[in-house]
């Protein structure tokens, strides 16, 4: 069987690629190196992703602690093994590069979903990961009252202790909620429809090219 016709990951597909390219060195080690060390297994596979991971996740830290003002975006959803996950972002002023970026931060499993509940999954998840949480200045959810009331939401919990982090209902949820009551009425559903056709349409030209 040719190698090229066996599937065996990406990961050792670009160590070959590495070798292909030149690097006698890896591989001279997968081709000779003790069996039980060639670090290609599943296990190493995940420990390398999971340590790539920590580096990029401690870089954004640095770059938020340094321009000591950040918001924070959060949303819940249940992932395919119907466990409630807390994706929580961040939104900041890269000093580096000279403009506004907005990074994920991490996963996280929600189980008190009540406004106290999340406020303090999201609290704990920047003081976990080193986050000066004296730097807050913003807080950008769903509309969900959860998230967003102005008595027991999270965002209020937050703002008890960090008053200088106002909410802003998420733009992104905003316009989904906009284009899904606009398209109860019957003439923008045609004409969204009409659209989504005609970049089918180009599409299946480009790819017969």
């Amino acid at each position: 069987m040719n190698i090229n016709d066996f599937n065996d990951g990406n990961f050792r597909a670009l160590l070959r690629f590495r070798v292909d390219s030149g690097d006698t060195t890896l591989g001279e080690h997968l081709k000779n190196g003790p069996r039980n060390s060639l670090y290609t297994s599943p296990g190493i596979q995940n420990d390398i992703i999971s340590i790539c991971g920590e580096i990029i996740k401690s870089k954004i830290v640095q770059r938020v602690n340094a321009a000591e003002c950040f918001s924070v975006l959060a949303d819940e959803t249940t992932d395919i093994g119907r466990i409630e996950q807390m994706s929580v972002c961040l939104r900041y002023y890269d000093q580096k590069d000279k403009k506004i970026r907005e990074d994920f931060l991490e996963f996280t499993p929600a189980v008190d979903l009540s406004g106290k509940g999340l406020a303090t999954l999201i609290m704990g998840c920047l003081q976990k990961n080193s986050i000066h949480c004296q730097f807050l200045v913003g807080q950008g959810y769903d509309g969900a009252s959860a998230m967003s009331g102005y008595l027991h939401g999270a965002q209020e919990y937050i703002k008890k202790d960090f008053p200088m982090a106002l909410y802003v209902h998420c733009s992104a949820h905003s316009l989904n909620l906009a284009l899904a009551n606009a398209c109860s009425l019957p003439s923008i559903r045609n004409c969204i429809s009409t659209i989504q056709t005609v970049g089918t349409f180009f599409s299946l030209i480009g790819s017969k090219k």
